[in-house]
């Protein structure tokens, strides 16, 4: 694995604990931004698939 790779996962992993914080209804700012950024992305992935 190289530094690009373990870099994107620990991103994921930081972007996986605060969207489980939102579950747990602990609405941080950072949290809150988060999965607005998520939802572009899956709308965007969606655009591409077609």
């Amino acid at each position: 694995m190289n530094e690009a790779e373990r870099t994107i996962g620990d991103l994921l992993n930081e972007h996986n604990k605060m969207t489980l914080d939102v579950i747990h209804s602990n609405h941080t700012p950072i949290a809150k931004m988060l999965l607005v950024k998520n939802e572009k992305l899956r709308a965007r992935l969606a655009k591409l698939r077609g």
